[in-house]
C-alpha cells in the first residue's frame, strides 16, 4: 500500500513498506542504493551467452512500474530496461 505522511509541506506519499518487500522478495537487502539509477548516456545489450530467468526478469519491472507511483525518478531506467522485455531478441 502507499503510505501518507504529513509534513509541514503537504503530504508525503511513500511505499516504504512495498519497497523493503521488493529488496526481500527479489534477494537485494544486500545491494547498496546510488543516487543516480541510470546512466542516461548508457547503452545496453542482450548477452545471449548468458542465462536470464526472463519470468524473474519480467517480475521485477513489474513491481518497478508500480514503485513509481512514488518515485518517479525512476522512471527513465524502468523503461530502458522493460525494453528488454518487450523484445528480448533487440539490441539495446
Amino acid at each position: 500500500g502507499i503510505g501518507v505522511i504529513r509534513t509541514p509541506d503537504g503530504l508525503l506519499l511513500t511505499q516504504r513498506h512495498y519497497e523493503l518487500n521488493l529488496l526481500f522478495k527479489f534477494g537485494m537487502t544486500e545491494c547498496k542504493s546510488i543516487s543516480t539509477p541510470l546512466d542516461r548516456n548508457l547503452k545496453l545489450t542482450v548477452d545471449y551467452d548468458e542465462a536470464c530467468d526472463t519470468t524473474l526478469y519480467r517480475q521485477i519491472i513489474e513491481s518497478l512500474i508500480y514503485l513509481m507511483i512514488t518515485q518517479p525518478d525512476l522512471s527513465y531506467a524502468v523503461g530502458i530496461l522493460s525494453q528488454f522485455m518487450e523484445s528480448p531478441r533487440t539490441t539495446h
